[in-house]
Formats: structure tokens, C-alpha cells, sequence
């Protein structure tokens, strides 16, 4: 009920936002003191499209909005993280084989969509078959009397897809996220009631901690550039704005194919 839209959202909607965010840039280019290219600026959309509506969830359990919007929002946030990670990194890829060759267009917008595709596709693989591995190890051996030792294995096994990724050259982030998926499917019913409460916990309390730190980081990094030519309050602004209409061009422009498509269909 949910998957299409929010594969819709997370994946072509992060696509609009980024084609959106690089061309406003690039059409203001000339009231930049320095100077940028599109592939620069098709990056910079890429990691700035990802969004985190901490306060925007917040608000619609408050309200108790429809439970449909609150799931779209929800899963589209957790999945544009890692498309918009993909295609950053698919794009600072090009960009650094463009410093050493020189390609046409239709050549690196073709690299651009097989290095995102090879890396999204090899890393939701990666993440799925870890999740799977896990299930099927709680399940084979029975470790409930040691409950210490099954939550360790449990934490411990759940973050080791990452380095399993970054290894083959694939998104740690994107194979975590559905390695976590998979095992709260599969993995998660073969626990000790206990231990799948401690393995939440767990969870929770490092997910917090690390999002503050980097959230903190941010806000204080602001203040590191102040009186540096690092700082550029114009292309600060126009970034502002081309998210916003970025973000709107997305949202709306989807909004209206899927129900367009769905009124025909149905």
C-alpha cells in the first residue's frame, strides 16, 4: 500500500530535488564570489535533497494526523538518506574521473546511473541476504539461556554488513538500513522477549546520541566560519531557497502523477 509512493518519493522525488537545487544554482552562478561547475553543484543537490522531519513527526503524532501521511513521511525520510547518499557519492565518483579524462554528456550521465544503480542494488542485496544470515543463525542455534551473550551477538552482527560494504565499495549506510529492515522481520522473532527489549534500547540510545553529536557539530562548525572566506552568505541564501523549491517541485509534481495514475487505474 505504501511501497510505491514512497519508492516514488525517496527515489525519483530525490532525483527532481537535485536536478532542481543544481539548476536554480547554476542559472544564479554569476552573484557567487567563486567559481563552481553543474556536476559540483548536481553533488551539493544531491546531499542537501536528503531530509529528517524529526519535528515534522513529531507534530503529526501530536495532532494524530491520517496514519497514511505520518508512514509516507516516515518512510520516505528513511529512504531518501540513502538515495541521496548514493547519488552523492555516484556523482564526487564522476568527479573525480572527470579530473583525469574528459567525457561527453550522455557518458557521464550513463556512468552516473550505473555506479547508482550497481552501488544502491548491490547494497539493499548486501544488507537483505545479512539480515537473512542472522534469522536463520538465531533460529539454528538457540541461545536464549545466555541472554548476555545472544544481545551481544545480536548488536555486534547487525552493524558488521557496514564494514562488509565499505569493503566491497558499497554504502555501509544503505545495507545497514535494510539489513535493520530484514532483521526486525526475520531475525527479531527469534530473540528472547528480554533481549529483543535490551537490542531496542540499544538502538534507540545510539541512534540519539550520534544524531545529536552530528547535529551539534553542524550548528557549531557555523561558527568556525564566521570571518573566513569559507563563509558565503549568497550562495547560502539561494541554497535556502532552491531547497524549498526543490523540495516543493518533488513533493507536487509526484503527488500529482501517483494520483493521476491511480484515479486512471482504479
Amino acid at each position: 500500500r505504501y511501497f510505491t509512493p514512497i519508492v516514488l518519493y525517496a527515489c525519483l522525488g530525490t532525483a527532481v530535488c537535485t536536478g532542481c537545487i543544481a539548476s536554480l544554482l547554476y542559472s544564479m552562478r554569476s552573484i557567487f564570489t567563486f567559481d563552481v561547475t553543474w556536476l559540483e553543484l548536481l553533488a551539493f543537490g544531491a546531499i542537501v535533497s536528503a531530509t529528517d522531519p524529526v519535528s515534522t513527526l513529531a507534530v503529526f503524532g501530536a495532532k494524530k494526523v491520517d496514519p497514511q501521511l505520518f508512514y509516507l513521511v516516515f518512510g520516505e525520510s528513511v529512504l531518501n538518506d540513502a538515495v541521496g547518499l548514493v547519488l552523492f557519492e555516484a556523482l564526487a565518483h564522476l568527479l573525480l574521473e572527470k579530473e583525469e579524462s574528459e567525457r561527453d554528456t550522455l557518458d557521464e550521465t550513463l556512468l552516473v546511473l550505473f555506479d547508482f544503480g550497481v552501488v544502491f542494488v548491490g547494497s539493499l542485496v548486501l544488507g537483505c541476504l545479512c539480515a537473512l544470515g542472522l534469522a536463520l543463525l538465531l533460529k539454528t542455534v538457540d541461545m536464549r539461556s545466555t541472554p548476555l551473550l545472544e544481545l551481544c551477538l545480536y548488536v555486534s552482527v547487525m552493524y558488521f554488513p557496514f564494514v562488509i560494504a565499505e569493503m566491497l565499495h558499497l554504502s555501509g549506510i544503505v545495507t545497514v538500513l535494510f539489513a535493520g529492515i530484514g532483521a526486525k522481520h526475520y531475525a527479531e522473532p527469534n530473540l528472547a522477549p528480554a533481549t529483543a527489549t535490551s537490542a531496542d534500547t540499544i538502538f534507540r540510545l545510539t541512534a540519539h546520541v550520534t544524531e545529536t553529536g552530528i547535529f551539534l557539530e553542524l550548528g557549531l562548525s557555523v561558527f568556525g566560519l564566521v570571518g573566513t572566506d569559507a563563509l558565503h552568505l549568497g550562495f547560502v541564501a539561494v541554497a535556502l531557497g532552491a531547497c524549498l523549491l526543490g523540495r516543493a517541485a518533488n513533493i507536487y509534481s509526484i503527488t500529482f502523477l501517483y494520483n493521476t495514475c491511480v484515479a486512471r487505474l482504479g
